[in-house]
């Protein structure tokens, strides 16, 4: 029998496709309906009640709480009187109390997390796409490559007077980029498709995954923890 995962705020399971190759039976919950959710099971409901009703049913957690409140991107003009939830805090409160281990997933800027950072060149993936991942047991990072591509000749954002919101890498202000830029839907769909390596999302879900290397990857050391206990 697999042991069980938990993906909370799991959106369509970039996480979870991760976690189900490293070997994880996993169950997701978010708080808003998942129709291409891609994981073994899923429950519509408060991702932090659940996780206090049901975490202790687990061998293991994961949960990626809303990123917006601490991405650079809300520092944009048209972005800075909004307001995002911040749950690290309570969302690591929560995980503890299960007693199981844990991984919290969020930008690479967020401040409470202390733990490992992937990118997507440690997988040989076209994105950069920087996640830090705190976790309850000790990781190992891969190595990490310096980045040897600038993105759009230093931009980060469009270029509207050389190219639309949506051209994609190839035309535009990006020009024929090696590095696919995801954040803020700056790229076309099959740009970020095959950035990311996944092909069952619509874009906007593509916008907030992460490539499930990275879960792949921290789930294969998860799952070695769990069985050393066992054993």
């Amino acid at each position: 029998m697999k042991p069980r995962l938990l993906d909370l705020f799991c959106g369509a399971g970039g996480a979870t496709k991760g976690y189900q190759r490293a070997g994880f039976y996993v169950v997701g919950v978010d708080n808003r309906p998942q129709p291409r959710y891609c994981g073994d099971e899923f429950v519509l409901a408060d991702a932090l009640e659940y996780v206090a009703r049901h975490g202790h049913e687990f061998d293991a957690i994961h949960a990626s709480p809303p990123c917006q409140g601490y991405s650079a991107l809300r520092c944009l003009p048209w972005l800075r009187d909004r307001e995002y939830p911040m749950l690290i805090e309570a969302c690591r409160e929560a995980l503890k109390v299960t007693g199981r281990p844990y991984v919290i997933e969020n930008v690479e800027r967020a401040p409470l997390l202390n733990g490992l950072t992937l990118c997507g060149r440690m997988f040989n993936l076209p994105v950069y796409r920087h996640r830090q991942f705190e976790c309850s047991e000790i990781l190992l990072s891969p190595g990490h490559a310096q980045h040897d591509v600038v993105i759009g000749a230093g931009r980060m954002l469009n270029d509207r007077r050389k190219g639309s919101l949506n051209n994609g890498s190839a035309k535009g202000a990006w020009g024929k980029q090696i590095i696919v830029t995801v954040a803020g839907g700056q790229c076309r769909k099959d740009e970020a498709e095959r950035a990311l390596s996944i092909d069952w999302m619509q874009k906007s879900e593509l916008m907030q995954a992460i490539p499930p290397a990275y879960t792949e990857y921290i789930g294969r050391q998860l799952m070695a923890a769990i069985q050393e206990r066992v054993a």
